[in-house]
């Protein structure tokens, strides 16, 4: 299954893997260093009988993000068999996390399965 193939490469690179969401437990995380990933669109191929899956995976670090990890997700994701990157920047977001002056930097990379 794609979502269980994703969630296994992702955790081969941070332990720290969540679906959909990120999940509080207990008590907040203390340091937001995770990784999520989402389902986005089924998309229907060029010759109308087929299907793609097109899914996020969102990186996110304090106060920056490695340089190496991008590029390392992007070859996790290339290891499972039909998905590629759909072609797609992908795209940086920033926030700050409450009640700190801590930046928060969140690279969105896309990728895309087709269905057999």
């Amino acid at each position: 299954m794609l979502l269980n193939d994703v969630k296994t490469k992702l955790e081969e690179i941070d332990s720290n893997v969540h679906y959909g969401q990120m999940t509080k437990g207990p008590e907040e995380v203390p340091v937001w260093d995770y990784i999520v990933f989402n389902r986005i669109k089924l998309r229907q191929g060029q010759d109308k009988n087929s299907l793609g899956d097109l899914f996020q995976v969102h990186i996110v670090r304090e106060n920056f993000i490695p340089e190496e990890i991008d590029s390392t997700v992007i070859a996790k994701m290339r290891e499972i068999p039909g998905v590629r990157p759909p072609g797609d920047d992908g795209e940086y977001h920033y926030t700050s996390k409450p009640g700190t002056d801590t930046v928060v930097e969140m690279l969105t990379l896309t990728f895309v399965r087709a269905r057999k």
